[in-house]
């Protein structure tokens, strides 16, 4: 953050709830005193309730991407509804939600009752991807003693809030967002390759479909390829055929062995005989 005139170098804005509500409020609201410096330069005076800016945009607005250990605090005007209901929207279809019971401030200078109240809450906007990002501090004050500290009304018309980044839930969600990009991109890869294997060819596609060719038969499967209108003297059959490409055979396994009679014993003669005469002719051309 920039160096404000009249602050000491190192100097941090870190008051305490009593010193919010005791000193800070008490000066505004019941002395009717401005805040003098350095202190005014840190509460700065901004309505948060019904404002129709996105809390990214009131935290860039008033330096928070500047701060360094550092939240930003404000004396906002309550926008009431009833004596007891405010309205707390914000930006466009946001709105800041309570998320636990509220906490009385006690006075350590000898005041038996509160003197004042924190409320905690969080940004919702299911429709902005800051959903859950921005946490409030609401503290108000007590104009004296109360008959029933549970009532949710207001003595006066003003509050000083303090507004943060709630970052375990952005780190989360960039955490998701990486994660998910991650997956995307694995998801490309793999593809890619799959691609790549099919227009190329891999030896484990071709090993498969010489194995389905011979053995299915050999096993009393159906046969995967039909010889009944092949003629033996052709020889483009097998450059034509994939399942029966003589190189990919010699790759795996020699001719000889790959429909060898002995793997079954109910193998159709006729079939063997035409395999046999047929295999001497392409060894013939090798």
């Amino acid at each position: 953050m920039a160096h404000h005139q009249n602050v000491p170098l190192g100097f941090r804005f870190h008051p305490t709830d009593k010193e919010i509500v005791g000193s800070f409020l008490h000066t505004l609201l019941v002395d009717r005193s401005p805040l003098m410096p350095p202190y005014s330069n840190f509460i700065r005076a901004c309505n948060l309730f019904g404002n129709k800016l996105e809390p990214s945009e009131i935290w860039n607005k008033y330096g928070g991407p500047q701060l360094v250990d550092q939240d930003l605090y404000f004396l906002s005007g309550l926008k009431k509804l009833t004596p007891k209901r405010m309205d707390r929207s914000v930006g466009h279809g946001g709105t800041w939600s309570e998320t636990e019971s509220f906490k009385l401030i006690e006075d350590d200078n000898g005041n038996p009752n509160p003197i004042g109240r924190k409320r905690k809450f969080r940004y919702e906007n299911k429709g902005s991807e800051e959903h859950t990002w921005w946490l409030l501090d609401e503290y108000s004050l007590f104009v004296g003693p109360k008959n029933d500290y549970n009532d949710r009304s207001y003595d006066f018309d003003f509050v000083i809030c303090r507004m943060r980044k709630n970052d375990r839930a952005s780190s989360k969600e960039i955490n998701l967002k990486r994660s998910s990009q991650d997956q995307v991109q694995k998801k490309r890869s793999t593809n890619k390759k799959m691609k790549k294997d099919h227009e190329m060819g891999s030896p484990a596609e071709s090993s498969s479909h010489v194995e389905q060719a011979c053995s299915s038969s050999l096993t009393g499967g159906e046969l995967v390829v039909s010889y009944d209108d092949v003629d033996p003297i052709d020889l483009t059959f097998f450059e034509d055929n994939p399942v029966f490409n003589i190189e990919q055979i010699l790759g795996e396994t020699k001719v000889e062995d790959a429909c060898s009679p002995s793997n079954s014993e109910n193998v159709d003669s006729s079939y063997l005989n035409w395999t046999e005469s047929y295999m001497k002719e392409l060894m013939a051309c090798i």
